[in-house]
């Protein structure tokens, strides 16, 4: 019989009854068909180059029983766990991992001859695929900026691009350096997602590769003007009647209420001004409540005595701690400002021992930071005095590290020691966003969101109010507010009757609703609002409810 050998045999038993003697017919030869390494078909001359913790993938011409499967690595049996029966491919995680620029041989005799491989052990080749969206607005399509970085060269980038997919929108890949691929992704719509996949076998200049699979995806957010419900609405509360009606009216459209009841002292200890019935009220319609704590009258010197004492620092977190589970408070939210650029790592401990006594009894922790830009640290005059004794402070990426997320203050972008400009100009909003969360989880962080005007008349000469106050101006002095469309933010001028010229800017309804895009763009938990009371009515508009 052609292709097929024939073995005569007696079964034990000999002969049957019938006095036949039983003529077995083998199974057909086995071939192996192919042998991989890390994705990769072995050569057919010299030694292979894998991972440490190399993958042998053999397809054979058949199926096999695990027991008829026999690989030896370095000449040593490699046990082979196979279930479900015969099989014709076997995918195994060798031994390991084997050191890197050490040589093996392995065995495969399984098969009409034995097979010999020789592979050498490189450092794989890395890849890392982070996503973001480009600069996001109501009115414009989304575009996302994908970026994959290599550890090592790429040896052939036309090569390597080939090992790459896009899933939506059209694509222009761009290598900014050696090691760097960027793509660029249009034509996408909102709702939809977008993945890129890298396979392996994406080959360096040193001729290492990627040993295996990376991708990374971004889901595009199906509307851009209002709070999704799976974003965090929190709203920061002042003990005023506006504060409260406005509360009560709009509960259902808030999930978390931050008081400003709270003060720590110089010793650890706290004093606060809590509210019965607002906490009957939050609790009763399902809203939680993470006050603030602030150190006292805003003193950098009642926060270094606080900071720079580790028993003061346990002090005031397991008394934090007893008042959140006296009152049913979530949690707390640290508000430490004004404290100076020198104390950077005792704030990032306080928050660090803060975290060690609420996680295990179950309660949130944040901490309001004030934004950053580049080169505030090498400035001069007021912005270094800024810097030194307000933005420094702040070791982003470890307090994210420690706290549950960072209430990033994108607001107050002019301020007591600046010009007149607007409270929360939009590309400032996103230079600060870009330049501050670098290194921060993007769940980990809330975009601070203001409600009110400052009214200047000369730098260190500022007031503030609410959004029916600048009406109420703009009224009585016959002027009517324009908004300035690059910074996205109302703005008029007026002159007081003895003489005093004012320039007023302020946040409405409709200049938030603009700045939301920047919640999805930065992919943020949600955002925190300065203050309950002071926003226009409209506002509320962009608060989906949440219950």
């Amino acid at each position: 019989m052609r292709g097929r050998l024939v073995r005569f045999g007696i079964v034990a038993g000999g002969l049957l009854a019938g006095g036949l003697v039983f003529i077995r017919l083998s199974a057909p030869a086995v071939a192996v068909q192919a042998v991989e390494l890390d994705g990769q078909r072995v050569p057919p001359r010299g030694a292979a180059e894998v991972s440490p913790t190399p993958r042998l993938h053999v397809a054979l011409s058949r199926q096999l029983a695990a027991q008829d499967w026999h690989i030896r690595l370095d000449g040593h049996l490699v046990s082979i766990p196979m279930a479900g029966g015969p099989a014709r491919f076997l995918d195994l995680a060798l031994p390991g991992p084997l050191g890197l620029g050490t040589s093996h041989r392995l065995r495969i005799e399984t098969g009409s001859r034995p097979i010999d491989v020789a592979f050498r052990v490189v450092g794989p080749l890395q890849a890392s695929v982070e996503m973001r969206f480009g600069p996001l607005a109501i009115q414009t399509v989304p575009i996302i900026r994908t970026r994959i970085h290599f550890s090592h060269p790429i040896f052939d980038q036309a090569a390597a691009q080939g090992h790459v997919r896009v899933t939506r929108g059209t694509s222009a890949y761009r290598w900014v350096d050696a090691s760097t691929l960027e793509i660029v992704s249009t034509g996408l719509s909102l709702g939809t997602s977008e993945v890129v996949m890298l396979d392996s076998g994406i080959v360096a200049a040193d001729q290492s590769f990627t040993a295996g699979f990376a991708s990374a995806g971004l889901a595009i957010p199906s509307i851009l003007s209002v709070v999704t419900p799976d974003r965090v609405v929190q709203m920061y509360y002042v003990n005023t009647p506006e504060a409260r009606a406005s509360f009560l009216a709009h509960a259902n459209q808030i999930d978390v209420l931050s008081p400003g009841w709270y003060d720590a002292n110089a010793d650890g200890s706290i004093t606060g001004s809590a509210r019965q019935t607002i906490i009957d009220a939050a609790h009763a319609r399902g809203v939680q409540i993470v006050p603030l704590v602030v150190n006292a009258d805003v003193d950098p010197d009642v926060a270094h005595a606080i900071l720079a004492d580790p028993a003061r620092r346990a002090a005031l977190a397991n008394r934090l701690v007893a008042e959140a589970q006296t009152y049913g408070y979530a949690g707390f939210q640290l508000d430490f400002e004004q404290v100076r650029w020198t104390d950077r790592n005792l704030l990032t401990a306080l928050v660090q021992d803060c975290a060690r006594v609420f996680h295990p009894v179950g309660l949130s922790l944040s901490i309001a930071v004030i934004p950053r830009l580049p080169g505030d640290e090498n400035a001069t005059g007021a912005a270094l005095d800024y810097y030194q004794a307000w933005s420094g402070a702040y070791d982003f990426p470890a307090l994210a590290r420690a706290a549950d997320y960072l209430s990033v203050m994108t607001y107050d972008e002019h301020n007591g020691v600046t010009l007149a400009g607007p409270v929360s100009g939009i590309p400032w909003m996103r230079q600060a966003l870009d330049y501050t969360l670098r290194d921060v989880p993007p769940g980990k962080a809330m975009l601070g969101l203001p409600t009110y005007y400052h009214d200047w008349t000369g730098v260190g000469y500022l007031t503030s109010s609410s959004y029916a106050d600048a009406l109420i101006l703009a009224g009585r002095y016959h002027v009517t507010p324009t908004l300035d469309p690059t910074e996205d933010e109302m703005h008029f001028s007026y002159v007081t009757r003895w003489g005093v010229h004012h320039e007023l800017w302020f946040e409405s309804g409709d200049t938030l609703r603009q700045k939301l895009p920047l919640l999805y763009e930065f992919q943020l938990r949600g955002v925190s609002v300065w203050r309950l009371g002071f926003e226009d009515p409209a506002f509320w508009d962009l608060m989906v409810p949440r219950r």
